[in-house]
């Protein structure tokens, strides 16, 4: 693939257990021909397709969405030059 997004992934997705110690958060990183892109980056809720939030990565392709609920997701990237199409990561659950 040549344009990627990495969120790092929760294994255990369908955990629904509250964690009451510090606050959720997804992170990760965008790639374009494995070279870390700026973009913006946008979080949707998986069961209602409901947009939550849109961040900007920094200059090294970088995210971070904070003070999320335990819920799972699905995150849209798009490339800021159109070269190719949008991607998408499914079932990312916050830590």
């Amino acid at each position: 693939m040549l344009f990627d997004i990495k969120p790092n992934i929760n294994p255990h997705a369908y955990d629904f257990s509250v964690n009451f110690e510090k606050p959720l958060s997804i992170k990760g990183v965008v790639t374009k021909q494995n070279v870390r892109i700026p973009c913006k980056v946008r979080l949707y809720d998986k069961q209602s397709g409901s947009f939550i939030k849109e961040v900007a990565t920094d200059d090294q392709g970088n995210y971070e969405f904070t003070q999320i609920s335990k819920m799972v997701f699905f995150i849209v990237a798009h490339d800021p030059a159109s070269q190719f199409n949008a991607v998408i990561q499914d079932n990312v659950v916050p830590k």
